[in-house]
């Protein structure tokens, strides 16, 4: 398993619960609930924050001072969101490309275990965070009677072809 592919799956999950944000009353989307960081809206964008400040910890080599917003001024709207996450997700795309398969056995030093962890390992630390967070995203919207976006791994797989792409698409036959 490639952790890019989940890394680019995180971004096609989270697309769609964008997408799906829209079909909500902004009030819904910015209530505190309770919640880790209270809102729909300020989980998603805690998860991008997550991300960028990782990719640009990795860039670097080390752990600097982490993105922070203020998001009830800056992200008043879907489209303010959808514009972070764009910026995002191209930065990480940036830094994916120019990784390559041996930077991924670097090690990368994270000052709060005092430790060195694999950049691959980070990296599926990343995967991890923003997929609990979907989970804590989609129990809010059960809770409210709206219906989250779901698409499992191996769904994202088959609608972006990276199947085909990959090689591992067997050639099928019927049983007669």
């Amino acid at each position: 398993m490639d952790v890019k592919d989940l890394i680019e799956y995180n971004w096609y999950c989270r697309r769609m619960f964008l997408d799906s944000f829209v079909k909500l009353p902004w009030e819904a989307v910015v209530e505190d609930r309770g919640a880790s960081f209270g809102s729909i809206r300020n989980i998603f964008l805690h998860g991008l924050e997550a991300e960028e400040g990782f990719f640009m910890h990795l860039a670097s080599g080390k752990i600097g001072e982490w993105p922070s917003h203020n998001y009830d001024k800056e992200f008043q709207d879907i489209e303010a969101m959808r514009k972070y996450m764009e910026d995002v997700e191209a930065k990480g795309k940036v830094y994916l490309k120019k990784l390559g398969p041996k930077g991924m056995d670097k090690l990368f030093p994270v000052s709060w275990f005092k430790r060195s962890f694999r950049v691959e390992d980070v990296l599926m630390g990343v995967v991890g965070e923003c997929i609990y967070h979907n989970g804590e995203i989609m129990s809010l919207m059960w809770q409210i009677d709206a219906e989250p976006p779901y698409k499992d791994y191996l769904g994202f797989l088959l609608d972006t072809r990276k199947l085909e792409h990959k090689g591992s698409k067997k050639k099928q036959t019927k049983k007669k």
